[in-house]
C-alpha cells in the first residue's frame, strides 16, 4: 500500500483553443451543420463516488474480467494514477502506476496483455497528448489488470515508446487490435491539399514493438470519415473496440460514430457506420467513451471532479 495520493498539477492543459466550442457543448448551444445523427436512447445518469484525486476523467475502458468495472485516468500533469469505477458510480480502487510518468495521459484500453494469452488481460494508458505537436515521441504503458476491490495500492507499468512516420500528432484516441497492435486516431484538424482538412488518421503500432528496447513506429494505416474541424466540437476525444472485436465507437464532443471492423481490428469501410447524437447528454466536457455490453450500451465520462457518468443506447451500423 502507498498511502495518501499527492495531488499534482492540473494547469497544463486548462484551456485550449477549443474551450469555447466546450462550452457550447455544455450549455446545448449546438450550431448543426449537418445531420447529427440519432439520438441516444435509455439515458441514465450515474452519480460518481469517485476519489478526490480523480479530477479529470478523461478516458473510459471496461473490464471484460470484471463485470460493470471501467479504469480511468486524470489528464496532463497529475500524478501517474490510475482509477476504477463501476457503473453503480462506487470507487472500486486506485493505483499509483510504477515506471510512469503523467506527460499528457489522454486515452486508456483494456485488452489482452498478449495474443498469445488471451486470459491474461492488461490496462494499457496512453501518454498520447500533444496539443502543439511538439513531443519528440510518446508513450504507452501496459499493466496487468489489478483487481478492483475498493483498496489503494500500486501497479508496475512497461513502456512502449513510439514517434508517428509522418512526424507528431495530438492523439486522445486509441484501442488494442484483436492482433494486440495498438490503433491510434488523430484528434484534431490537419491541413491538407487547396485548403481542405484532412480526415482523421489512423496510426497502427505493431504488437511485436513490445519486443524491443529500440523507439516503435506508428505506421499509418487509414483514414476515417470524420473530418476533425469540419463542424463544431468535431474533434476526437476516444475511441473504444467493442468486447467481441466487431465494432469500434469513435467520440467527438457532439457525436458517436460508431464503425464495423475487419479481423484486423481496423474499420470495414464497405459498411456505413452509424452516427449518435451525444448533445442531449448534457455533459461538461465529453472525454471517454467504453462499452458496455455489444449491443451498443455505452458508458460515456467527462472531464471535471464528480461529473456524472452517463450511459445510453447508440444505434450499431
Amino acid at each position: 500500500m502507498y498511502g495518501a495520493i499527492a495531488l499534482g498539477s492540473t494547469a497544463a492543459n486548462a484551456c485550449d483553443r477549443y474551450a469555447e466550442e466546450r462550452q457550447h457543448a455544455q450549455s446545448g448551444a449546438y450550431v448543426q451543420t449537418d445531420s447529427m445523427g440519432a439520438a441516444p436512447k435509455n439515458i441514465t445518469t450515474v452519480r460518481l463516488k469517485a476519489p478526490k484525486q480523480l479530477i479529470e476523467n478523461s478516458a473510459a475502458a471496461m473490464s471484460v474480467r470484471q463485470p460493470g468495472v471501467l479504469f480511468s485516468i486524470n489528464d496532463s500533469g497529475n500524478d501517474p494514477l490510475l482509477f476504477a469505477l463501476d457503473t453503480t458510480g462506487a470507487d472500486r480502487g486506485v493505483w499509483r502506476v510504477l515506471g510512469a510518468t503523467n506527460v499528457d495521459w489522454e486515452s486508456a484500453a483494456v485488452a489482452p496483455c498478449a495474443p498469445a494469452a488471451p486470459t491474461v488481460s492488461c490496462v494499457f494508458i496512453g501518454d498520447t497528448g500533444d496539443n502543439n505537436s511538439r513531443h519528440p515521441y510518446r508513450v504507452i504503458y501496459r499493466a496487468r489488470e489489478p483487481v478492483a476491490s475498493g483498496g489503494r495500492d500500486t501497479i508496475r507499468a512497461d513502456a512502449l515508446r513510439y514517434v508517428y512516420e509522418d512526424g507528431p500528432h495530438d492523439v486522445e484516441a486509441m484501442y488494442v487490435a484483436p492482433t494486440g497492435d495498438i490503433v491510434l486516431i488523430t484528434k484534431r484538424p490537419l491541413g491538407g491539399g487547396g485548403g481542405r482538412l484532412r480526415p482523421a488518421l489512423v496510426f497502427s503500432i505493431p504488437v511485436s514493438a513490445w519486443r524491443s528496447k529500440a523507439l516503435a513506429r506508428a505506421k499509418l494505416v487509414d483514414s476515417l470519415p470524420i473530418v476533425p474541424g469540419s463542424a463544431a466540437l468535431r474533434l476526437i476525444t476516444d475511441a473504444s473496440l467493442s468486447p467481441d472485436a466487431k465494432h469500434v465507437a469513435v467520440l467527438t464532443y457532439a457525436q458517436l460514430f460508431v464503425f464495423s471492423t475487419a479481423p484486423t481490428g481496423l474499420v470495414d469501410h464497405r459498411v456505413s457506420p452509424s452516427v449518435c447524437n451525444i448533445v442531449p447528454l448534457g455533459e461538461q466536457q465529453g472525454e471517454g467513451v467504453t462499452w458496455a455490453d455489444n449491443r451498443g450500451r455505452f458508458a460515456f465520462t467527462s472531464e471535471g471532479h464528480k461529473v456524472p457518468l452517463m450511459l445510453a443506447n447508440c444505434p450499431l451500423p
